[in-house]
């Protein structure tokens, strides 16, 4: 069957939201500042740059004559916000606000924010599309640079990540501006270049090889190893640092946020601050939220990533299957924790904080501690509630917004209180009154969520 070039989400949300009383980020008259781009990858020097939301009227260079604006539109290729990163379930309701008018989503399987999306272009995999990759950034066993040319054409009328960008600036009048006119083969070459791989082999060399390995120097037994010379001579050989020494002191961190308690010059453990709530065993919310989560990456999927992988669900530290035929996401306790709540092995229960609800079937194991709930990471999300209850198992819709300081965007929720509970039959039938059609999407009980659950039209290129 022909991927369509392009499908709309049928807007489910909208009759849930127009029940909920929500005050967003999105509808506050006061500018959101802070610094650091917050990017995963940044200079040091961005970590003490200012950033404002809406931006100022200094940055529209473009479109002076206007007033900031808010954001009216999300263009992503990586929808995993709600379930790879923290405060999940506040950013659903993001999602659904009313101000932020179109939310258009490339991928090449239909996870997570897909299902919050009004369209979806369907992108590539990367057997389907030609590059060139590296290991040397990541550290990779084996070092090594290659060509990746396309194992098979791409299914259907889906497109790579890159060309589907540049189908839409075609449309847009503005196709150079984003290939500098430059064609696949070209842009291959310049990643060659810009590696400086050209000092270790010809380029036509490696394209007719498709690879090249790093190997270790002749002679590097008499190569200077490691900090030798700033050992040997610190004022003449001083290191990327202020200093140009070891600092265990940062004094630019210091002079620049004399005030941050939280990240201050000399490194510290800070049990809690002012940017995120308390979430020790021993503080005031844990009366109330009495277990700490603890959430891995899982080892049947990577992040959300085949999560619908039919023989691995059947593992029981996977899926749990409840008396509904739904494969729920395994939430592990301490038998004395389960016999506390009444709660037995396999039964289906809630893991809740002030955040909202994440359902799970209990996974009763002697291998966890007492007062400590664990459940994987990654679980694609299922919403009952759109920012409240989650089917699916989604841990990270309950996980803290919490920073590393005031003035610095580092995600600090590696812990958290929550609470896991029976799930009254009160509950179920409000859930079914409230959202009949969460419980009536098309559902595979092998696989999990079907795309045919939440597309409304697809639209084909021909």
């Amino acid at each position: 069957m022909a991927v369509p070039i392009a499908s709309t989400i049928y807007n489910w949300q909208n009759s849930v939201l127009n029940k909920l009383q929500v005050t967003t980020h999105l509808k506050t008259d006061q500018p959101l500042e802070f610094y650091g781009s917050g990017a995963i990858e940044a200079t040091v020097a961005d970590q003490f740059v200012r950033y404002q939301f809406p931006l100022e009227e200094k940055d529209h260079y473009e479109c002076a004559d206007q007033k900031p604006s808010r954001i009216r539109m999300i263009w992503s290729d990586t929808p995993c916000r709600t379930t790879c990163w923290n405060h999940g379930m506040e950013a659903e309701m993001e999602y659904g606000n009313p101000q932020l008018e179109t939310i258009v989503i490339q991928h090449p399987w239909f996870e997570n924010e897909c299902i919050l999306a009004d369209i979806v272009l369907p992108s590539n995999t990367l057997m389907e599309v030609d590059d060139i990759l590296t290991d040397v950034r990541q550290a990779g066993m084996i070092p090594d640079v290659m060509i990746a040319d396309k194992a098979v054409e791409p299914i259907g009328e889906s497109m790579s990540d890159f060309q589907i960008v540049v189908e839409v600036a075609k449309k847009l009048g503005m196709e150079k501006q984003v290939t500098g006119g430059l064609s696949l083969e070209d842009m291959r070459r310049q990643v060659f270049d810009n590696m400086d791989l050209g000092e270790l082999v010809s380029y036509e060399e490696f394209r007719k090889r498709g690879y090249y390995l790093y190997s270790v120097d002749d002679n590097w037994e008499k190569e200077t190893p490691g900090f030798r010379l700033f050992f040997d001579d610190p004022e003449k050989n001083p290191l990327p640092t202020p200093s140009g020494k070891l600092e265990f002191y940062s004094e630019v961190l210091a002079k620049a946020f004399p005030d941050d308690l939280e990240r201050p010059g000399v490194p510290s453990w800070v049990e809690n601050g002012i940017t995120h709530p308390d979430e020790r065993l021993g503080g005031e919310r844990a009366k109330k939220y009495s277990l700490l989560v603890q959430s891995n990456h899982p080892r049947w999927r990577t992040h959300a990533q085949a999560d619908d992988i039919t023989w691995t669900r059947e593992a029981p530290t996977c899926k749990i299957v409840g008396p509904d035929g739904y494969a729920y996401e395994p939430i592990w306790l301490h038998p004395s924790e389960a016999a506390k709540r009444g709660i037995t092995h396999g039964e289906i229960i809630k893991i809740f904080n002030e955040k909202g609800i994440v359902l799970g079937g209990a996974y009763v194991t002697e291998r966890m501690r007492p007062g400590v709930a664990y459940m994987d990471h990654g679980a694609r999300i299922d919403p009952i509630i759109l920012g409240q209850v989650d089917r699916g198992g989604a841990i990270n819709l309950i996980s803290p917004i919490g920073s590393t300081s005031k003035n610095c965007l580092g995600m600090a929720s590696s812990g958290y209180l929550a609470e896991v509970a029976k799930i009254a039959p009160e509950e179920w039938d409000e859930w079914h009154r409230v959202a009949p059609e969460a419980f009536a999407r098309v559902y595979d009980r092998g696989a999990g969520l079907r795309t045919d659950a939440w597309i409304e039209k697809n639209w084909s290129a021909k």
